[in-house]
């Protein structure tokens, strides 16, 4: 039954994504999402009886909470990397970071959920290695492996910022190693690589899943990765998909470290300790999200009946002919055929309409949104096409010349993914 309703509402959300009902386009990744995770945990008790959110849902729940901050932890590394940023998120701040939240209490969920049922399904339950043969030495090693790796993406980002998923690893592993119930590095001295090949493999479902959901929705996270820019799969740059893989280790990693450690300090397990946790826990999370949310946030979604990009006349018309959303006036504008009869219905002429096309194809190209939209009218760029022709360093002096925003901080990427949409839709388009 929790398995059918699961996947029932995700079916239901993903017919509300292409019939764009609102509020679905907002929201499709988070229901999406919770839907996976409730439907991967009733297969899990299917297949073994055991079910982590019926069995322990204070320690799923604790999970959740976990992956909030986890995540959070990166969005704050980002603020140096730049490799992430979101667009047509809710303008209500207190709207979008409860969404942020919702969908950040995902991350580990999803991915311990995902290796259980790969384990379940019986995938790689054994891989035989040589084993390893682990030393002192070479645990200085893996600590001195894992500050390097932490480091240098901090201070050289552009060169090093691959690093970044996969440092905790190489430190708190050998903690592991020494103390957690669970080891990779223990398994690997036994000659068995079937833990972590299948943790690598519910990385690599998870980032896809991550994606693919991510790259129909509205309010989504674009990337700017430096170098890898030109070949993508949904928003991420093919290569990308590599981090997938370590950054389920690494979340399994933190996971056993965070367990031994508590099993260790009996004192975590009191009611003090644990009100003491989620304040903090709580107080951090707000504190990253007061931070990233003026550089990462690019854009907010707006209604067609308050798009300034067009004039107001015409969003008014267009928003009583039911075309409520910038994505349902593209879907109708885009096709020749319901634009002239949309012209019948509204009296707005065709060039009229061919400039509100315009207009909106503007703001949805790559998230823009409204602000940039109108900022990039101002510097004399009022169709796609326009874009093309620009270059991402010139485009961001001309837009950083109307004023400098905390957004801008990395202007010139940005304005490089939207060139290079562009100039692939003039390519598709023939002009």
């Amino acid at each position: 039954m929790v398995l059918a309703v699961a996947l029932l509402v995700l079916a239901a959300a993903t017919a509300g994504l292409v019939l764009l009902v609102e509020p679905i386009p907002t929201w499709y990744y988070q229901v999406a999402w919770w839907s996976y995770v409730v439907a991967a945990d009733d297969l899990n008790r299917r297949l073994t009886g055991r079910s982590l959110l019926r069995d322990r849902p204070r320690r799923f729940l604790a999970l959740a909470a976990v992956s909030v901050l986890w995540w959070a932890l990166f969005e704050a590394i980002n603020l140096r990397l730049g490799n992430w940023y979101y667009v047509m998120d809710p303008p209500s701040r207190a709207v979008r970071w409860t969404g942020g939240i919702l969908a950040f209490a995902t991350v580990l969920p999803g991915i311990v959920e995902t290796l259980a049922l790969v384990e379940n399904l019986g995938l790689l339950r054994r891989v035989r290695v040589a084993p390893l043969r682990w030393t002192r030495a070479k645990e200085g090693a893996c600590l001195a492996l894992g500050a390097t790796s932490f480091a240098l993406p901090l201070l050289w980002p552009d060169l090093f910022f691959p690093l970044t998923w996969g440092s905790f690893v190489f430190l708190l592993e050998p903690w592991n190693r020494r103390h957690a119930r669970r080891s990779f590095l223990r398994d690997l001295e036994a000659g068995e690589a079937g833990p972590f090949c299948r943790t690598l493999l519910a990385g690599l479902v998870c980032g896809v899943l991550w994606e693919t959901w991510n790259f129909w929705v509205r309010s989504k996270w674009m990337y700017t990765v430096p170098v890898f820019e030109e070949l993508k799969l949904f928003e991420m740059p093919v290569v990308g998909f590599l981090g997938f893989p370590p950054f389920a280790v690494e979340c399994l990693v933190l996971l056993r470290f965070l367990g031994a450690w508590s099993e260790a300090h009996a004192w975590t397990a009191s009611r003090l300790a644990r009100l003491t946790a989620i304040v903090v826990g709580a107080a951090s999370t707000l504190g990253v999200f007061a931070l990233v949310d003026p550089v990462a946030v690019d854009s907010f979604y707006v209604p067609l009946e308050q798009l300034r990009v067009l004039s107001p006349p015409v969003r008014s018309r267009l928003a009583r002919a039911g075309l409520g959303s910038p994505e349902k006036a593209r879907r109708v504008l885009d096709d020749p055929e319901t634009r002239g009869r949309l012209a019948a219905t509204t009296g707005l002429g065709l060039e009229e309409l061919e400039r509100a096309r315009e207009g909106v194809a503007l703001v949805l190209h790559q998230g823009l949104g409204e602000d940039r939209a109108l900022q990039l009218q101002r510097v004399g760029i009022r169709r796609v096409a326009d874009l093309a022709r620009c270059q991402p360093a010139d485009l961001a002096a001309a837009l950083r010349a109307e004023g400098p925003q905390p957004r801008d901080r990395f202007l010139e990427r940005r304005a490089g993914v939207w060139i290079r949409a562009a100039r692939r839709t003039a390519a598709v388009s023939g002009r």
